[in-house]
């Protein structure tokens, strides 16, 4: 279990983990606190959907520039500017909601401010984990933390919301959210990193910079299979968090306990597996991991359609919910492991797109198939997707040789 978190002895990363952990939790609140506050002043599905799809636009526009600004300017000063806006835009949020200013107008402005920091952040955490760690051969097992992180904030956080909007106050989770973001200010300002960053990059503008990014995933045989990989796989997988609330209700007949309960399970599988991950010492093996992951998803999603009872449901989520980051972190690690390190920024801003920017258009296909077919149905179509995915992309890994590339950091 040790080796789970050996990132933990470098000065940077120790730095860094605990601020991490304790923001996105904050955030995840803030994010559940959002979503119930915009449907309590509509009072309509279809606006919260239009507003949540609206919000994400920074992202698909924003995140490819993002990464052209880590590859170009320092990581330390990103990452402290970073905290702060985070901080800026909860504090805001809190002095709204607890001032009597909230107003719909108000909520999507700062929702569009904090995707916009996102499309900043994704990138730069992701590429700064290699200027965390001082043997590269840890930079693995700090991703996999990261993992670990997100995961269980994703359960924590939204629990925590919930309780405090039933509780206390929904504006207590704007606050809350504020006063979790500061420890990660103050963290992130006593690290040390030493970034070096190549003249071609320093000197050159954002569109050359990011046509530069894109001809470099174009040639570069290994990274432009795995973004592919990443984009068809999370196209098809991530629509899970829209079948699954329409195949608890009307294919098992359940209320919202048993839609807690899968969306738990899920939760539960992916934390595991990430400290599962978190436990390897190199990347040997890491492409029968992602070819495992998607195969193991694929599995559950055909029993999940074929299999209608709570306890196999439960089960074959946690399922999918262990082979989602087996799948994602593997990805991540491998791409790591042989990009160059002035491109690093700009490949991972293309990853974290092939990651966000399918979903609104994959959750809108499912919902028709669905509509067509049956929510049982999809699940099962979208599981024998997975088995071909995993047969056409094994065959195409097996064929590459992957070579670890050395960092600059």
């Amino acid at each position: 279990m040790i080796k789970a978190f050996r990132a933990l002895k470098y000065r940077n990363f120790k730095l860094f983990f605990p601020g991490l952990v304790i923001s996105q939790t904050g955030i995840w609140m803030q994010s559940v606190a959002v979503a119930w506050l915009v449907y309590d002043i509509t009072k309509s599905p279809f606006a919260m959907g239009s507003i949540m799809c609206f919000n994400a636009v920074p992202l698909l526009f924003i995140t490819p520039f993002g990464g052209v600004i880590v590859d170009k300017f320092d990581r330390h000063k990103l990452l402290f500017a970073i905290q702060i806006l985070f901080a800026l835009q909860a504090f805001l949020m809190t002095l709204i909601s607890y001032g009597g200013f909230i107003h719909i107008w108000n909520i999507i402005l700062l929702s569009l401010f904090l995707n916009i920091i996102a499309s900043i952040d994704a990138p730069l955490r992701q590429s700064t984990f290699i200027c965390l760690v001082d043997d590269v051969h840890d930079l693995g097992n700090a991703i996999s933390l990261n993992s670990c992180c997100f995961n269980l904030a994703r359960l924590v956080g939204p629990a925590l919301a919930g309780l405090i909007i039933a509780r206390i106050d929904v504006r207590a989770c704007f606050l809350i959210n504020f006063l979790c973001l500061m420890p990660s200010v103050f963290l992130v300002k006593m690290m040390k990193i030493n970034d070096i960053k190549s003249e071609e990059i320093k000197n050159a503008t954002i569109i050359e910079g990011l046509k530069e990014g894109v001809r470099y995933i174009a040639t570069h045989q290994q990274i432009k299979l795995l973004l592919q990989f990443v984009a068809v796989f999370s196209f098809v997988v991530l629509t899970y968090s829209v079948l699954i609330p329409m195949y608890s209700k009307d294919v098992l007949n359940s209320d919202a306990d048993v839609l807690g309960l899968l969306m738990s399970m899920t939760g539960v599988g992916a934390l595991l597996a990430s400290l599962f991950l978190a436990s390897q010492t190199s990347t040997k093996g890491l492409r029968k991991f992602l070819l495992c992951g998607t195969l193991l998803i694929g599995i559950s999603f055909v029993g999940i359609g074929m299999i209608h009872s709570v306890a196999f449901s439960a089960f074959f989520m946690f399922c999918a919910g262990f082979g989602m980051p087996t799948f994602f972190v593997s990805n991540n690690m491998l791409i790591q492991s042989i990009v160059d390190d002035d491109k690093r920024g700009r490949v991972m801003s293309i990853n974290a797109l092939c990651f966000m920017g399918t979903t609104s258009v994959s959750s809108f296909i499912a919902g028709s198939i669905a509509d067509f077919f049956g929510i049982a149905q999809t699940f099962t179509i979208f599981g024998c997707i997975l088995f071909l995915m995993a047969v056409y992309f094994g065959l195409k890994l097996h064929s590459i040789n992957f070579s670890e590339k050395k960092t600059l950091c």
